[in-house]
C-alpha cells in the first residue's frame, strides 16, 4: 500500500493504522480544507480580569475546580448573543444563523484522537451549570461513552491549543458544517507598555477562523474585539458582579 511504498528503504518504527475515528476526522478535516473558503484573524486579550475571575471562583469553599475553558464557553456564548451571524452554518440555501447557541468544545481523548462534546443552549446555562455538563462530558469521553446526543448540533467550536505550554497562535481547521471556530492559545504573563511604562498583564492569544463565504472578515474583527473585552473584563458575563 501507500504507507509501505513511501517508506521503502527506510527503517519504520511503527505503522499506524487508522481507526474509525480517525477515518471520520481525516475526512471531515479535508472536507474542511477544500470545500470552505478559511480565513483567520489573530487577536490577543488582557486577561487579568479572567486570571481574577477564576482565583475568587477556586478560593470559594467548596466550589468545583473551574478551568479556562468552562469559563470562556460562558464568555463565548455572551459574545456569539452580540454577534450571532458567527453562529452560523453555510449551505446550499445560504447562510443559516442558529436560535440556539450550542459550543463545542475540543478534547484530547487518551486514543490520541479528538472529540467535540457540545454543551448545548450554553447561552441559557448559568457558569456551574457550565461547569457540571462539561465536567460530566470529559469524564465521559475518558471513559469512551460519550453518547451521540453529546457531540451533535454544536453551532460554534472551542479549541484549546494552549493546554500545551508556548502555543500561541493556531489557525485552526472549521468544524463543518460551523461557519466559525475559536482556538485560544497559551495564557502567560507578559510585558506589555501601557502609558509609556513596561508592566506585567496576563495574556491570552485568540485565533478566529471563519469562512468568508458567510461572513467577512471586519464582522470578525468586531467579534473578535467583543471576545477580548469579555476576557478582560468578565465579572458580569459570569455572574460575578
Amino acid at each position: 500500500g501507500q504507507v509501505t511504498a513511501a517508506a521503502a528503504g527506510i527503517r519504520v518504527r511503527e505503522v499506524i493504522r487508522p481507526d474509525p475515528v480517525m477515518r471520520l476526522t481525516a475526512r471531515h478535516m479535508l472536507a474542511s480544507h477544500s470545500g470552505t473558503a478559511p480565513v483567520t484573524v489573530h487577536a490577543e486579550a488582557e486577561a487579568n480580569g479572567l486570571v481574577e475571575a477564576r482565583r475568587r471562583l477556586l478560593a470559594v469553599p467548596g466550589a468545583p475546580r473551574v478551568s479556562y475553558s468552562q469559563l470562556l464557553v460562558k464568555i463565548l456564548a455572551e459574545a456569539l448573543l452580540r454577534h450571532p451571524r458567527l453562529n452560523a452554518a453555510f449551505g446550499e440555501d445560504g447562510v443559516t444563523v442558529f436560535d440556539e447557541i450550542n459550543i463545542g468544545v475540543a478534547m484530547a481523548m487518551p486514543d490520541g484522537n479528538l472529540v467535540v462534546p457540545v454543551v448545548h443552549q450554553a447561552d441559557r446555562l448559568g457558569l456551574l451549570e457550565i461547569v457540571a455538563r462539561l465536567d460530566e462530558l470529559q469524564a465521559r469521553g475518558r471513559a469512551g461513552k460519550l453518547r451521540t446526543a453529546d457531540v451533535r448540533n454544536g453551532t460554534f467550536t472551542l479549541s484549546n491549543a494552549g493546554m500545551v505550554a508556548g502555543v500561541r497562535w493556531t489557525t485552526p481547521l472549521l468544524n463543518l458544517p460551523q461557519c466559525a471556530i475559536l482556538a485560544t492559545g497559551t495564557l502567560a504573563e507578559r510585558a506589555v507598555v501601557r502609558e509609556g511604562a513596561v508592566v506585567p498583564r496576563w495574556i491570552l492569544d485568540l485565533s478566529v477562523t471563519f469562512d468568508h463565504r458567510a461572513v467577512n472578515g471586519f464582522a470578525v474583527a468586531e467579534f473578535a474585539g467583543t471576545l477580548a473585552g469579555l476576557i478582560a473584563a468578565p465579572d458580569g458575563t459570569l455572574g460575578l458582579a
